[in-house]
């Protein structure tokens, strides 16, 4: 699928989810893709990320990329503000869907061998590192804590999400038994429980809202299954040419490079090109 011609309205925004788009397989982003963002958003544009990571986690890209602009971050759960530096906007898990992954986690993890983390406060939690969780802390770079599941009891409330690592086919048979939960998955072996009717599409419409923006001049973009619902509301919604076959189906365009190849300037070309063609972009 290429570019669509049809749309024609002036983009002022791009909103980027950071893994499989941004960051390559190496978890990097390039010095070329860094100087594009800056020259984008000198140029009167806004850059932001629209990520499943923490803050603890997403703090490094904040600081190499210069965002001032508030992002979406726990999947569409939490809002924040770097120049403030607080949170506009959080949800929470509700305390009976925790206690129920709580009251059921010794029997889901033995059938289904999944691994369980958990988001509190800008804290995470596991009751033990195995090997799969020590590759996502490294690719992370975040820290976790070890608790008992009886001290996970006592901090039910206020859960910014819930994380399952494990086989793709067990997280799809796991979440085909919780329907009841809002589940997504943001990576083929990582299963997330959200707050009921979070997502980063709800997300992002209350960041149109917030900065008086319009869904036609934003552009979205993402490679996965937690991003069908901010490329649905954009006004452009692109996937990358890496994205989930899912994704590509509801985008109206696809990278021709994926994120290996900085598709991400592709995007920036294609916005500057319209600012060219028929837009001055105005700094509010």
């Amino acid at each position: 699928m290429s570019i669509d011609q049809s749309m024609h309205m002036p983009i002022r925004w791009i909103v980027s989810d950071v893994d499989g788009t941004l960051l390559d397989t190496h978890q990097q982003i390039s010095p070329y893709i860094q100087q594009r963002i800056r020259t984008f958003t000198e140029r009167g544009g806004y850059f932001t990320l629209a990520t499943g990571r923490s803050l603890m986690s997403v703090q490094p890209f904040i600081e190499l990329l210069h965002l001032t602009n508030p992002l979406i971050l726990y999947n569409g759960a939490k809002i924040y503000d770097p120049l403030q530096a607080c949170f506009l906007e959080e949800q929470f898990v509700s305390k009976s869907h925790v206690q129920w992954i709580f009251n059921h986690y010794y029997s889901i993890r033995q059938p289904f061998d999944l691994d369980l983390l958990v988001f509190h406060q800008e804290q995470i939690y596991c009751t033990r590192i195995t090997p799969r969780i020590q590759c996502w802390i490294d690719k992370e770079q975040v820290e976790v804590q070890v608790i008992t599941l009886m001290g996970l009891e006592h901090i039910a409330e206020q859960i910014t999400k819930m994380m399952l690592l494990g086989e793709p086919e067990s997280l799809t048979l796991f979440q085909q038994q919780i329907e009841f939960l809002n589940t997504v998955k943001s990576e083929h072996d990582i299963l997330e429980i959200l707050p009921f009717g979070i997502n980063k599409g709800t997300a992002l419409q209350q960041l149109i809202t917030m900065t008086g923006s319009q869904p036609d001049e934003v552009l979205a973009v993402g490679d996965h299954l937690n991003d069908v619902e901010m490329i649905k509301l954009a006004g452009h919604g692109v996937a990358m040419q890496n994205a989930h076959s899912d994704l590509k189906k509801v985008a109206n365009w696809i990278t021709v490079k994926t994120n290996n190849e900085e598709a991400l300037v592709e995007i920036i070309d294609h916005v500057e090109q319209s600012w060219t063609e028929q837009y001055n972009p105005v700094i509010r």
